[in-house]
């Protein structure tokens, strides 16, 4: 279990750099789905290249339904969402939202996999994450309401996260049988590609030579974190002992971490009280999600 909470500790720290250089990516006059279909792509030639094995067309069809799933519903339906979501509100607000990817988690866990229930603790957790991000959609970078934009592009993010949550609770109910980098290779080239494929044909192919620096630096850091951050994710979900709601619940380093680098490197955003604030009491439910039961007894003596 320990080693589960390492891995899913290291690819969430990862996962918090990301919307920062997604939004700079975009910037430079390109599309959501095309970005995201070429760097998913490119991850998936990179990590194929390192798991490329005898038998592995055999290996896939064997758990085509794992595959599958990991393709079309983690990676096309919940990508096109997230980049998407990604696009129509700020780098900060994405980034705290995206955060509450543990606390829907903790519920998709209890309704879905085994032995993963929520207990009382659990529930006040959700409960106090649910207020900060109330605190948080309710107010733009500027203080002011979001517009129908922003609100659509958080329920975007919202449904990547069911979408995802969905998934990692399929990966960890197949430990052991599938190698979790091979995994991650399959579903980012095939996944990636159909991405890049639906991107050409509806927002028009977008050409990726001769950009900017900044461009390619955005898209290398990218593809970077993804080679690393998903492989070490799915050893951490197929680790022994490991619980989806568990694991998941490191990921609440996502909002800290991912709101203070986009309000670092994004020009027009800053902290508000409303979006501090809300992170906060969203850092506060992890506390009350591992520690609860050890407050209680302590303020009890």
């Amino acid at each position: 279990m320990k080693k589960g909470l390492l891995y899913a500790v290291a690819a969430s720290i990862l996962w918090a750099i990301v919307n920062p250089f997604i939004k700079q990516g975009l910037s430079y006059d390109f599309t959501p789905m095309n970005f995201a279909g070429l760097r998913f792509t490119a991850v998936g030639i990179i990590l194929f290249a390192y798991t490329w094995h005898k038998g592995m067309w055999k290996e896939i069809f064997s758990h085509k339904r794992l595959f599958l799933n990991l393709i079309f519903i983690n990676m096309f339906l919940g990508y096109s969402a997230f980049y998407f979501g990604v696009d129509f509100v700020s780098g900060a607000i994405s980034s705290i939202v995206m955060g509450m990817t543990p606390i829907i988690n903790v519920l998709l866990a209890h309704l879905i996999a085994k032995n993963d229930k929520l207990n009382m603790y659990k529930v006040i957790s959700l409960i106090v994450s649910l207020i900060g991000l109330i605190l948080i959609i309710g107010m733009g970078d500027d203080g002011n309401p979001l517009d129908m934009k922003g609100i659509f592009g958080i329920v975007l993010l919202l449904l990547n996260i069911v979408l995802q949550g969905y998934s990692a609770i399929t990966v960890s109910e197949d430990k052991g049988k599938v190698d979790p980098v091979f995994l991650n290779a399959v579903q980012m080239f095939f996944g990636g590609a159909l991405i890049y494929a639906v991107g050409i044909c509806t927002e028009g192919y977008h050409s990726f030579i001769g950009k900017p620096i900044g461009f390619y630096v955005s898209l290398g850091v990218l593809i970077f974190i993804s080679v690393f951050a998903f492989s070490f994710w799915f050893i951490a979900l197929q680790s022994k002992g490991s619980k989806v709601s568990d694991i998941n619940m490191c990921r609440l380093i996502n909002p800290v971490l991912g709101a203070v680098l986009s309000w670092v490197m994004l020009a027009g955003e800053y902290p508000t009280v409303s979006t501090v604030s809300g992170m906060l009491i969203i850092v506060c439910s992890l506390v009350i999600y591992f520690k609860g039961e050890t407050i209680v007894r302590t303020l009890r003596r």
